[in-house]
This record gives C-alpha cells, structure tokens and sequence, in this order.
C-alpha cells in the first residue's frame, strides 16, 4: 500500500480510522540506544564549552638529603568546543489537526513525539559519523584527531578495505561526554491554542493557519582526553578483516589500567562477526549466543554507525555512510 503524510488529508483519514490499531510499528530505524548509555553534560557557557586538560605532568623525583631538585610544573591545554543547533521544529495545517480524531493538542503530541525520536536519532548519528552525517552539526567521533589515522595509539587496523569501525568509549564526566547547551534544555515550545499564519505563496502572499511546534536544542561532544576513545577500523567483513575478540582486547590494551573503555560500540553486521567468531572456538560446537559484552564490557548495538567507510590509511580518514 502506499504511505501518505501525516500532515495531508489522506494521512489524517488513516490515523482517524478506528479500525487501525494504535501500536508503533515503523520501517525506520530511529532508535539511539547509544545515547541511552552515555553521559551528558551542561555546556560550560551557554552554547560553548570549554575545559582544561593536563597535558603535562608536574616534576617530581627522589632527593639527597640537603640536595635540591627541579620539580617542573604541570602545563594544562584549553579545550573549546563549540555547539551546534539541533532543530525539530515544524508547522501543521490547523484544518488537519482540527481534524484529528483525538483534537488538535492530541494530534500535535503525537507530531512533536515523532519529531523528538528523530532529533535523537540524528545526535546520535552526529556523535558516530560526525559532519558526514549533517556538515552543519558538531564533531564526532570520526573528527576526533585522536582516532583519525592508523598512527594514532587508540586505533587499531584490521588491515581490510575500509566499510565499519567498532568504537570503544570511555563515557564519564572527565571523558567521552554528550554536551548538552543552555542549561541542558530541549527548547520546547507549543500552545495548540496559538496560531501562526503561513504565507506559502510569494506572488499572492496567501497563507493559511497552522499550529506551530518550536523544538531544538544545543549540542556538541566532549572528546575527553586521548585515552578516551578507541577505534578498531578497516573491518570489511572478508576472512581475517571481521570483528574478533582478539581485536577487541588490542583495542581494550590501548586504554590506561585506570581508565577502561565503558561500551562498546558496533552495528549488527558486527555483532553477528564477534558471535560467528566465538561459535568456532565454542568448546561444545553449538552456537555463540550474541553477545552483550566483551571482557565484561557492555556492548551497544546500533543502526547510526556509518557502514561504507573509506579505508583508513596511515595519515586520516573520510566517513560516508
């Protein structure tokens, strides 16, 4: 059958049907499980955020009695990053919403429900696939200079043609953070009572009323330190370029003995290589059941990672999806 909008007339004739069951099914993937697992903190000033990391250490060394010694001082780096606006705002026809079986608040609870799902989808897919997702949005993961080239400490190479990366996160208020700005609200504003007129013809200047939704939000991501984000790249699902244990461990190695990864991050192709591995070294030859860790860390499975990269090679990277 064909799919209508909901904001046309044979769109809300579907959504009053009293026929039709009011369940969620959907063909979109518009889950941010991600998100659910990561901490979020407030922007330090508004829609900037800046903090100090140390980036070098102070002196200190073992002395002689009566001998002095010159301890260094400890050197901190100013870290600034900037937000981004996140906007869901829309417009719907008052006669449509009027028209909604369950009245016009009703039918605009549902519009701004659906338009909140989809502003997570697309923070989370900024944080995965930084500005090849939206070149207006912040920087994410893949822009981090940490995790950008087979030189840098926190990547590890399977050495295939590029496709998928397997993140892993250390996600604390010190590391890896979502940076939420103004205080950390979603701008939400709608009144079903207020009406706004819309002129949608230039040469006539008519316009009809619609009801007006104001949704968004300022949003950036807090890199952490260099520790605070590993990266297994160049996973192009060929024989010895698959997601393993064995890769995974490498990539846990990278991080300080202090500081572990807290999740793991990967698509379902994947988590269907890391369970096809696991069923070949099973000790009784059944089936690995998929996993949800490794090394006794949580591991998120998500659709917003980009899934054609282009292969990493010693200097930097471009993500597509």
């Amino acid at each position: 059958m064909a799919a209508y909008a909901d904001n046309t007339l044979t769109g809300i004739i579907q959504l009053n049907d009293h026929n039709v069951a009011e369940i969620g099914v959907t063909d979109l993937l518009q889950d941010a499980p991600l998100l659910q697992k990561m901490v979020a903190v407030k922007a330090s000033n508004g829609t900037q955020h800046k903090y100090l990391k140390q980036s070098v250490a102070a002196g200190a060394a073992f002395r002689a009695v009566n001998t002095g010694v010159a301890n260094a001082s400890a050197q901190e780096e100013l870290i600034t990053e900037t937000l981004t606006y996140l906007d869901g705002s829309f417009f719907r026809d008052i006669s449509i919403a009027d028209a909604f079986k369950g009245g016009r608040a009703a039918y605009m609870e549902k519009q701004v429900a659906k338009a909140l799902k989809q502003m997570m989808v697309g923070l989370e897919k900024q944080i995965l696939q930084s500005t090849s997702s939206d070149a207006s949005g912040f920087t994410g993961l893949p822009g981090s200079t940490f995790v950008d080239g087979l030189t840098d400490g926190m990547v590890i190479n399977a050495a295939g043609s590029g496709k998928r990366s397997c993140w892993l996160i250390r996600s604390t208020e010190d590391d890896c953070a979502i940076v939420a700005g103004n205080d950390g609200v979603i701008k939400f504003d709608f009144d079903p009572e207020i009406l706004m007129r819309i002129l949608t013809d230039v040469a006539t200047g008519a316009g009809y009323n619609a009801l007006s939704a104001a949704l968004g939000g300022w949003f950036a991501l807090q890199f952490g330190s260099k520790y605070s984000v590993g990266r297994i790249v160049n996973l192009d699902g060929t024989t010895s370029h698959k997601l393993t244990d064995a890769f995974i461990s490498q990539a846990i190695a990278a991080f300080p003995a202090s500081k572990p990864p807290t999740i793991i991050a990967m698509d379902r192709v994947l988590l269907q290589e890391l369970q096809a591995s696991r069923t070949a070294t099973s000790p009784t030859g059944q089936p690995a059941p998929f996993p949800d860790s490794a090394f006794n860390i949580p591991i998120v499975v998500t659709d917003n990672i980009a899934t054609s990269e282009s292969a990493m090679t010693t200097t930097t990277t471009t993500t597509t999806t």
